[in-house]
């Protein structure tokens, strides 16, 4: 039987018969990636989802890229420069990640998604790079950079991640404006930037979780994608 894989979504206005409304949206890539290896996909928008949402429900979880987590989630004011927030995907996100540590399904969490399991087991964001450090790398480039390597990426040794992949030094696109700070409980970083930013995270329990704070979604032909998307699915 087929995995079925929960991917949470984002809201955007969207242009249709009515109108302007607000739509659930989300990156086919996602979805012909897991059909590739062989699962279906349900996708989870921002809602009021309880901690019982199903185990039965889904077998995989991946949380997208999006909007900035509310500070406040993590014990830090708003600062002027954080955007896009949404407290009901939030906390939908916060749900369904109790839901897969507590019944162990394997998960893969992606830039807004890597950020958000960190702040889920108590850890902080940047809120803005440029504030906290002194970079020569630009990390949100979007367009058509958003499907380039824009800097690379060292996978440290004894991770999950760098098990699941040969190779530990790798292209990654980059979109994205917040960075890990204090890492949160029970996990521990897999890889750093050129220029020493976290750059994935991992779980150190029963429970198999990977952040990583590129998105393979726009990098489908990398080996590392297909890495990726083999240690989730089978």
């Amino acid at each position: 039987m087929s995995k079925l894989v929960a991917i949470s979504t984002g809201i955007e206005n969207v242009t249709l018969s009515p109108g302007e409304i607000e739509c659930s949206v989300l990156n086919m890539s996602f979805v012909n990636l897991c059909n590739k290896f062989g699962a279906e996909v349900v996708i989870v928008p921002p809602q009021n989802l309880s901690i019982e949402f199903s185990k039965s429900s889904f077998d995989r979880l991946i949380l997208t890229g999006g909007g900035d987590i509310n500070p406040e989630t993590y014990g830090e004011q708003l600062n002027s420069k954080t955007e896009r927030v949404s407290n009901r995907r939030d906390q939908t996100e916060l749900n369904l990640l109790k839901v897969a540590e507590k019944n162990s399904i394997r998960t893969l969490a992606i830039c807004r998604g890597h950020q958000m399991l960190n702040v889920y087991k108590g850890g902080t964001l940047h809120q803005h790079i440029p504030d906290s450090f002194e970079t020569d790398i630009e990390h949100l480039q979007i367009n058509e950079a958003a499907s380039q390597h824009i800097h690379n990426i060292n996978i440290l040794e004894q991770t999950i991640l760098s098990n699941i992949t040969t190779n530990n030094n790798v292209g990654v696109n980059s979109i994205h404006h917040q960075v890990i700070n204090k890492v949160g409980e029970n996990l521990k970083v897999n890889a750093i930037s050129e220029d020493n930013l976290v750059e994935g995270i991992e779980s150190t329990t029963d429970w198999e979780a990977i952040g990583i704070q590129w998105h393979p979604e726009n990098l489908v032909n990398d080996e590392i994608t297909n890495d990726l998307m083999e240690w989730l699915l089978n």
